[in-house]
């Protein structure tokens, strides 16, 4: 997924979003995936540590390019 050097954790959300429904779209699977559920289910993270702050800049968590995010579930409370 590509976003500008500069991104929030929020751009970097809706440039997933947008990944994975035009691969959907591609590969003729499901049409529609609810983000909500997604969000409120799994954390996306970057060396164990969450991206819990949508207004933070990437560049604060330390991520830089070919960094991997990915989604952990959320343990219930």
């Amino acid at each position: 997924v590509v976003v500008v050097q500069n991104a929030s954790v929020l751009e970097l959300k809706k440039a997933l979003r947008r990944h994975f429904q035009l691969r959907q779209a591609r590969q003729g699977g499901v049409q529609h995936l609810s983000w909500k559920y997604i969000w409120r289910t799994y954390h996306l993270t970057y060396n164990g540590e969450k991206l819990a702050d949508d207004r933070k800049k990437l560049r604060e968590y330390g991520i830089r390019n070919r960094d991997e995010v990915s989604f952990i579930k959320k343990l219930r409370t």
